[in-house]
Protein backbone atom coordinates (compact mmCIF):
# COMPACT_ATOMS: atom_id res chain seq x y z
CA UNK A 1 0.00 0.00 0.00
CA UNK A 2 2.75 2.44 0.84
CA UNK A 3 4.13 1.41 -1.93
CA UNK A 4 1.71 2.20 -4.37
CA UNK A 5 1.14 5.60 -2.54
CA UNK A 6 4.98 6.89 -2.84
CA UNK A 7 5.31 5.95 -6.28
CA UNK A 8 2.71 8.36 -8.33
CA UNK A 9 4.41 11.19 -6.38
CA UNK A 10 8.38 10.10 -7.42
CA UNK A 11 6.89 9.87 -10.71
CA UNK A 12 5.62 13.22 -11.23
CA UNK A 13 8.51 14.88 -9.17
CA UNK A 14 10.78 13.08 -11.52
CA UNK A 15 9.06 14.40 -14.81
CA UNK A 16 9.12 17.62 -13.53
CA UNK A 17 12.56 17.78 -13.20
CA UNK A 18 13.57 16.01 -16.23
CA UNK A 19 11.81 19.06 -17.82
CA UNK A 20 12.81 21.79 -15.81
CA UNK A 21 16.32 20.04 -16.26
CA UNK A 22 16.50 19.89 -20.02
CA UNK A 23 14.61 23.56 -20.26
CA UNK A 24 17.40 25.69 -17.67
CA UNK A 25 19.25 23.67 -15.26
CA UNK A 26 22.01 20.88 -14.94
CA UNK A 27 21.30 17.61 -13.24
CA UNK A 28 23.56 19.01 -10.39
CA UNK A 29 21.50 21.91 -9.43
CA UNK A 30 18.29 20.10 -9.99
CA UNK A 31 19.55 17.63 -7.35
CA UNK A 32 21.38 19.50 -4.98
CA UNK A 33 20.58 17.35 -2.23
CA UNK A 34 20.39 13.47 -2.63
CA UNK A 35 20.38 11.37 0.66
CA UNK A 36 19.03 8.58 2.66
CA UNK A 37 19.23 9.45 6.37
CA UNK A 38 18.41 6.17 9.25
CA UNK A 39 18.42 5.84 12.76
CA UNK A 40 18.08 3.13 15.51
CA UNK A 41 18.58 2.92 18.87
CA UNK A 42 18.76 0.34 21.66
CA UNK A 43 16.68 1.36 24.77
CA UNK A 44 15.83 0.22 28.42
CA UNK A 45 13.80 1.71 31.13
CA UNK A 46 13.01 1.57 34.39
CA UNK A 47 9.28 2.21 34.90
CA UNK A 48 7.74 3.08 38.32
CA UNK A 49 4.51 4.64 39.46
CA UNK A 50 4.64 6.93 42.40
CA UNK A 51 1.35 7.78 44.29
CA UNK A 52 1.51 10.72 47.07
CA UNK A 53 5.39 10.20 47.39
CA UNK A 54 4.82 6.54 47.81
CA UNK A 55 5.81 3.72 45.05
CA UNK A 56 2.86 1.72 43.64
CA UNK A 57 3.35 -1.82 42.48
CA UNK A 58 6.34 -3.58 40.89
CA UNK A 59 8.24 -1.48 38.61
CA UNK A 60 8.65 -2.64 35.00
CA UNK A 61 11.78 -3.46 32.95
CA UNK A 62 10.85 -2.34 29.24
CA UNK A 63 13.49 -2.82 26.66
CA UNK A 64 14.37 -3.43 22.86
CA UNK A 65 15.82 -2.01 19.46
CA UNK A 66 13.75 -0.27 17.69
CA UNK A 67 14.08 1.73 14.01
CA UNK A 68 13.73 5.50 14.73
CA UNK A 69 13.51 7.01 10.95
CA UNK A 70 14.09 6.98 7.79
CA UNK A 71 14.29 9.85 5.34
CA UNK A 72 14.57 10.44 1.97
CA UNK A 73 15.62 14.20 1.48
CA UNK A 74 15.94 15.76 -2.24
CA UNK A 75 16.16 19.56 -2.90
CA UNK A 76 17.66 21.72 -5.75
CA UNK A 77 17.25 24.41 -7.63
CA UNK A 78 14.09 24.66 -10.82
CA UNK A 79 15.88 27.64 -12.64
CA UNK A 80 14.14 31.15 -12.67
CA UNK A 81 14.36 31.74 -9.08
CA UNK A 82 12.52 28.51 -8.03
CA UNK A 83 13.47 25.70 -6.05
CA UNK A 84 11.98 22.62 -4.19
CA UNK A 85 12.52 20.55 -0.75
CA UNK A 86 11.66 17.29 -0.38
CA UNK A 87 11.59 14.08 2.37
CA UNK A 88 9.81 11.70 3.44
CA UNK A 89 10.19 9.75 5.85
CA UNK A 90 9.69 5.72 4.47
CA UNK A 91 7.19 3.96 6.52
CA UNK A 92 5.23 1.00 6.62
CA UNK A 93 1.94 2.62 7.24
CA UNK A 94 -0.05 4.92 4.35
CA UNK A 95 -0.62 7.39 6.29
CA UNK A 96 -3.64 8.10 8.09
CA UNK A 97 -5.14 11.82 7.15
CA UNK A 98 -4.14 12.36 3.67
CA UNK A 99 -1.45 11.57 1.00
CA UNK A 100 1.22 13.54 2.32
CA UNK A 101 0.70 12.29 5.96
CA UNK A 102 4.70 11.04 5.77
CA UNK A 103 5.66 13.76 3.58
CA UNK A 104 7.87 16.57 6.03
CA UNK A 105 8.64 18.67 3.42
CA UNK A 106 7.35 18.70 -0.54
CA UNK A 107 7.42 22.75 -1.16
CA UNK A 108 8.37 25.25 -3.75
CA UNK A 109 9.96 28.41 -3.16
CA UNK A 110 9.80 31.61 -5.69
CA UNK A 111 13.05 34.02 -4.36
CA UNK A 112 11.21 36.97 -5.83
CA UNK A 113 14.55 39.30 -4.87
CA UNK A 114 17.45 38.65 -2.84
CA UNK A 115 15.00 39.78 0.38
CA UNK A 116 11.80 38.31 -0.62
CA UNK A 117 10.49 34.74 -0.85
CA UNK A 118 7.26 33.06 -1.04
CA UNK A 119 6.47 29.29 -0.71
CA UNK A 120 3.79 26.59 -1.61
CA UNK A 121 3.40 22.92 -0.23
CA UNK A 122 4.16 21.01 2.98
CA UNK A 123 6.49 22.85 5.05
CA UNK A 124 6.94 22.89 9.01
CA UNK A 125 4.43 25.20 10.67
CA UNK A 126 6.57 29.23 10.95
CA UNK A 127 6.81 28.47 14.82
CA UNK A 128 10.08 28.87 16.84
CA UNK A 129 11.90 27.35 19.64
CA UNK A 130 15.24 25.33 18.86
CA UNK A 131 13.99 21.73 19.56
CA UNK A 132 11.32 22.44 17.17
CA UNK A 133 13.58 23.55 14.59
CA UNK A 134 16.25 20.80 14.55
CA UNK A 135 15.68 17.90 12.70
CA UNK A 136 13.67 14.87 14.26
CA UNK A 137 16.90 12.55 13.72
CA UNK A 138 18.81 14.52 15.65
CA UNK A 139 16.49 15.13 18.97
CA UNK A 140 16.66 13.48 22.13
CA UNK A 141 14.92 13.62 25.73
CA UNK A 142 11.48 15.09 23.78
CA UNK A 143 9.21 17.57 25.33
CA UNK A 144 5.84 16.47 25.35
CA UNK A 145 4.89 19.51 23.14
CA UNK A 146 7.51 18.71 20.76
CA UNK A 147 5.91 14.58 20.60
CA UNK A 148 2.77 15.73 20.43
CA UNK A 149 2.41 18.99 18.00
CA UNK A 150 1.68 17.51 14.63
CA UNK A 151 4.14 20.47 12.53
CA UNK A 152 4.42 19.83 8.93
CA UNK A 153 1.33 21.17 7.14
CA UNK A 154 0.43 22.09 3.76
CA UNK A 155 -0.05 26.15 3.48
CA UNK A 156 1.83 29.15 1.82
CA UNK A 157 4.66 31.71 3.41
CA UNK A 158 5.85 34.97 2.64
CA UNK A 159 9.42 36.24 4.07
CA UNK A 160 11.77 39.07 4.00
CA UNK A 161 14.86 39.11 4.84
CA UNK A 162 16.95 42.45 6.13
CA UNK A 163 19.54 43.57 3.68
CA UNK A 164 22.14 43.11 6.43
CA UNK A 165 20.82 39.54 6.23
CA UNK A 166 20.59 38.94 10.25
CA UNK A 167 16.25 39.18 10.17
CA UNK A 168 14.07 37.18 8.93
CA UNK A 169 10.62 37.56 9.32
CA UNK A 170 8.35 34.88 8.25
CA UNK A 171 4.18 35.38 7.95
CA UNK A 172 2.11 32.30 6.93
CA UNK A 173 -1.11 30.32 6.69
CA UNK A 174 -1.39 26.44 7.14
CA UNK A 175 -3.61 23.25 8.33
CA UNK A 176 -4.19 24.00 11.87
CA UNK A 177 -2.19 20.58 13.84
CA UNK A 178 -5.55 19.67 14.94
CA UNK A 179 -6.98 18.20 11.96
CA UNK A 180 -4.25 15.29 13.00
CA UNK A 181 -6.43 14.91 16.28
CA UNK A 182 -9.58 14.47 18.05
CA UNK A 183 -12.30 16.22 19.40
CA UNK A 184 -13.04 15.56 23.43
CA UNK A 185 -16.66 13.59 21.73
CA UNK A 186 -14.38 10.93 19.90
CA UNK A 187 -15.14 12.73 16.43
CA UNK A 188 -11.99 12.92 14.18
CA UNK A 189 -10.58 16.30 13.02
CA UNK A 190 -10.54 15.98 9.55
CA UNK A 191 -8.48 17.49 6.51
CA UNK A 192 -11.81 19.18 4.74
CA UNK A 193 -12.83 20.51 8.31
CA UNK A 194 -11.43 23.82 7.16
CA UNK A 195 -9.36 24.76 10.20
CA UNK A 196 -6.01 26.88 9.97
CA UNK A 197 -3.26 28.26 11.69
CA UNK A 198 -1.72 31.31 11.64
CA UNK A 199 2.04 32.15 12.57
CA UNK A 200 4.51 35.36 12.51
CA UNK A 201 8.21 34.06 13.30
CA UNK A 202 11.32 36.14 13.57
CA UNK A 203 14.55 34.32 13.41
CA UNK A 204 17.33 37.16 14.29
CA UNK A 205 21.13 37.17 15.10
CA UNK A 206 22.05 39.82 17.69
CA UNK A 207 25.90 40.27 17.84
CA UNK A 208 28.20 37.54 17.64
CA UNK A 209 26.65 35.04 19.86
CA UNK A 210 22.88 35.37 20.16
CA UNK A 211 20.53 34.02 17.97
CA UNK A 212 16.79 34.02 17.81
CA UNK A 213 13.80 32.03 17.05
CA UNK A 214 10.60 34.08 18.17
CA UNK A 215 7.08 33.35 16.92
CA UNK A 216 3.45 34.14 17.61
CA UNK A 217 0.55 31.84 16.47
CA UNK A 218 -3.21 31.34 16.49
CA UNK A 219 -3.96 27.78 15.48
CA UNK A 220 -7.38 27.25 15.23
CA UNK A 221 -8.89 24.24 17.36
CA UNK A 222 -13.04 24.25 16.26
CA UNK A 223 -14.46 26.62 14.10
CA UNK A 224 -14.66 29.93 15.55
CA UNK A 225 -12.04 28.73 18.73
CA UNK A 226 -8.63 29.08 19.18
CA UNK A 227 -5.30 28.28 20.79
CA UNK A 228 -2.23 31.06 20.97
CA UNK A 229 0.78 29.72 21.04
CA UNK A 230 3.84 32.15 21.79
CA UNK A 231 7.47 30.66 21.61
CA UNK A 232 10.47 32.21 22.41
CA UNK A 233 13.58 30.47 21.36
CA UNK A 234 17.33 32.16 22.48
CA UNK A 235 20.13 30.40 21.39
CA UNK A 236 24.02 31.41 22.52
CA UNK A 237 27.35 30.13 20.86
CA UNK A 238 30.57 30.69 22.31
CA UNK A 239 33.20 32.68 20.54
CA UNK A 240 35.41 29.68 20.14
CA UNK A 241 32.32 27.45 19.11
CA UNK A 242 33.01 24.98 22.05
CA UNK A 243 29.69 26.12 23.95
CA UNK A 244 26.41 26.45 22.37
CA UNK A 245 23.58 27.06 24.41
CA UNK A 246 19.54 27.28 24.02
CA UNK A 247 16.46 27.87 26.02
CA UNK A 248 12.77 27.83 24.80
CA UNK A 249 9.85 29.16 26.68
CA UNK A 250 6.69 28.50 25.58
CA UNK A 251 3.34 29.55 26.77
CA UNK A 252 -0.22 28.16 25.31
CA UNK A 253 -3.61 29.65 26.05
CA UNK A 254 -6.61 28.62 24.84
CA UNK A 255 -9.37 31.43 25.89
CA UNK A 256 -8.64 35.05 27.38
CA UNK A 257 -8.64 33.69 31.09
CA UNK A 258 -6.60 31.02 30.44
CA UNK A 259 -3.16 32.74 30.85
CA UNK A 260 -0.56 31.68 32.96
CA UNK A 261 -1.37 28.29 33.29
CA UNK A 262 -0.20 26.45 30.26
CA UNK A 263 3.45 27.26 29.68
CA UNK A 264 6.65 24.77 29.33
CA UNK A 265 10.55 25.47 28.91
CA UNK A 266 13.56 23.77 27.59
CA UNK A 267 17.01 23.96 27.31
CA UNK A 268 20.37 22.44 26.36
CA UNK A 269 23.80 22.86 26.83
CA UNK A 270 26.45 21.34 24.57
CA UNK A 271 30.17 21.51 24.76
CA UNK A 272 32.47 20.08 21.78
CA UNK A 273 35.89 18.58 23.18
CA UNK A 274 36.67 18.44 19.60
CA UNK A 275 35.13 17.75 15.82
CA UNK A 276 34.43 14.14 16.81
CA UNK A 277 32.91 14.28 20.71
CA UNK A 278 29.91 16.38 22.14
CA UNK A 279 28.87 15.99 25.98
CA UNK A 280 24.51 17.54 26.18
CA UNK A 281 22.74 18.15 29.17
CA UNK A 282 19.23 18.49 28.30
CA UNK A 283 16.03 19.50 30.40
CA UNK A 284 12.39 20.58 30.06
CA UNK A 285 9.49 21.20 32.22
CA UNK A 286 6.06 21.95 30.87
CA UNK A 287 2.70 21.79 32.75
CA UNK A 288 -1.11 22.48 31.79
CA UNK A 289 -3.02 23.73 34.77
CA UNK A 290 -6.00 24.63 32.58
CA UNK A 291 -9.52 24.78 34.12
CA UNK A 292 -11.74 24.84 30.81
CA UNK A 293 -14.26 21.75 30.97
CA UNK A 294 -12.50 18.61 29.09
CA UNK A 295 -15.68 17.53 28.25
CA UNK A 296 -16.10 20.72 25.92
CA UNK A 297 -15.80 19.76 21.92
CA UNK A 298 -13.82 23.18 21.79
CA UNK A 299 -11.53 22.83 24.64
CA UNK A 300 -8.63 20.39 23.92
CA UNK A 301 -4.96 20.93 24.06
CA UNK A 302 -3.56 18.31 21.89
CA UNK A 303 0.24 20.05 22.45
CA UNK A 304 0.18 19.65 26.49
CA UNK A 305 -2.55 17.28 27.98
CA UNK A 306 -4.50 19.04 30.74
CA UNK A 307 -4.20 18.09 34.27
CA UNK A 308 -0.54 16.99 33.41
CA UNK A 309 2.85 18.27 34.86
CA UNK A 310 6.01 17.02 32.75
CA UNK A 311 9.83 17.12 33.81
CA UNK A 312 12.40 15.80 32.12
CA UNK A 313 15.98 16.18 32.47
CA UNK A 314 19.21 13.94 31.33
CA UNK A 315 22.74 13.75 29.80
CA UNK A 316 24.68 12.24 27.05
CA UNK A 317 27.30 12.28 24.17
CA UNK A 318 27.27 12.53 20.49
CA UNK A 319 30.34 10.77 19.00
CA UNK A 320 31.26 10.87 14.87
CA UNK A 321 34.10 8.28 13.69
CA UNK A 322 33.27 10.22 10.49
CA UNK A 323 30.86 12.66 9.07
CA UNK A 324 28.55 10.75 7.93
CA UNK A 325 27.84 8.45 11.12
CA UNK A 326 27.03 9.75 14.52
CA UNK A 327 26.56 7.61 17.36
CA UNK A 328 25.05 8.58 20.58
CA UNK A 329 24.56 7.48 24.50
CA UNK A 330 22.10 9.47 27.25
CA UNK A 331 20.24 8.71 30.57
CA UNK A 332 17.49 10.39 31.42
CA UNK A 333 15.22 10.80 34.12
CA UNK A 334 11.39 11.52 32.40
CA UNK A 335 8.38 12.35 34.97
CA UNK A 336 4.90 12.54 33.69
CA UNK A 337 2.15 13.48 37.06
CA UNK A 338 -1.21 13.66 36.88
CA UNK A 339 -1.61 16.75 38.74
CA UNK A 340 -5.47 16.24 40.52
CA UNK A 341 -3.90 12.77 41.47
CA UNK A 342 -0.60 13.24 42.40
CA UNK A 343 0.55 10.06 40.35
CA UNK A 344 3.26 10.49 38.84
CA UNK A 345 4.71 7.89 35.98
CA UNK A 346 8.77 7.59 36.18
CA UNK A 347 11.11 6.49 33.97
CA UNK A 348 14.45 6.21 34.05
CA UNK A 349 16.11 5.52 30.93
CA UNK A 350 19.34 4.38 29.28
CA UNK A 351 19.46 4.82 24.88
CA UNK A 352 22.17 4.32 22.93
CA UNK A 353 22.09 4.73 18.91
CA UNK A 354 23.53 4.93 15.73
CA UNK A 355 22.48 7.91 12.84
CA UNK A 356 24.40 7.19 9.49
CA UNK A 357 23.86 9.12 6.30
CA UNK A 358 24.12 7.86 2.35
CA UNK A 359 24.73 11.16 0.32
CA UNK A 360 24.32 10.29 -2.74
CA UNK A 361 25.47 13.43 -4.27
CA UNK A 362 28.84 13.22 -2.48
CA UNK A 363 29.64 9.44 -4.07
CA UNK A 364 28.64 10.73 -7.37
CA UNK A 365 31.03 13.33 -6.89
CA UNK A 366 34.01 10.76 -6.25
Amino acid sequence: MKTRLFLPVFVVLTCTLSHTLRAQTTWNEVFNTFKLEARADIEWNRETVDVNGTSVGDPGYPYGIHGKYFNLILGGNLGNQFSYHFRQRLKADAGTINFFDNTDFLWLNYQITDHFRVRFGKDAMAVGGYEYDAPPIDEYITSAYWDNIYCFQLGASAAYTTQNGQHTFVGQVTQSPYVNSRRATGEAIDWNSGLLSYNIEWMGTLGRHISTLWSTSMIERDKGAYMNLTILGTRYVSTDGKVDIYLDLMHHALATDDWGKNFGMVFRWNYHLNEKLCLFIKSSYEQNKSEVDLASATMIDNLVPANHRYTKVGAGCEYYPTPSVRLHAYVADLNDETISTKTTNMSLTVNMGATWTMDFKKLFKR
